[in-house]
């Protein structure tokens, strides 16, 4: 089925490098790193953040505060009032992203989306999960990185 709705201009997309493991930004959040780097790239090509009436982000590994991570970067680009889906699909979260804005803008629920993703795979979270069953009440674990590769 061909889009009749969606269209990304040439140059209207971006990446920003991959780091190497554990290198130089390993303790940076990508969170907002990717926020600053979305504003400066909307900065320099004179998009108005206001343009856009949805966002969606795609992450597969959590961060600190990112539980909100949409309105929250959202807010961190100049755009407060926007919100949106968040999509987690390891090694496809990018893809996801953009079907997901193109389903949006094509069935008319959004005009202009802002797809933005991001990761930090270096130093990942160890999550812990209640177990009210366990032993004790003894929690279950995860290194969420390292346990899944």
């Amino acid at each position: 089925m061909a889009l009749k709705n969606v269209y990304i201009p040439y140059g209207g997309y971006w990446s920003s490098p991959f780091i190497k493991w554990q290198g130089a930004v390993s303790h940076v959040s990508s969170v907002l790193l990717a926020a600053e780097t979305a504003k400066r790239w909307l900065a320099a090509r004179q998009v108005s953040a206001e343009s856009f009436d949805g966002i969606a982000l795609g992450f597969t590994v959590p961060q600190k505060s990112s539980f909100y991570g949409a309105p929250w970067v959202a807010g961190l680009i100049g755009a407060p009032g926007i919100s949106g889906p968040m999509y987690a699909q390891a090694c496809a979260t990018g893809a996801r992203v953009l079907a997901g804005s193109a389903h949006e803008v094509e069935t008319g629920f959004k005009s202009c989306v802002l797809g933005l993703t991001f990761d930090r795979c270096s130093n990942g979270p160890h999550v812990v999960y209640p177990n009210p069953n366990g032993p004790g009440g003894t929690v279950e674990a995860e290194n969420w990185v390292w346990d899944n590769f």
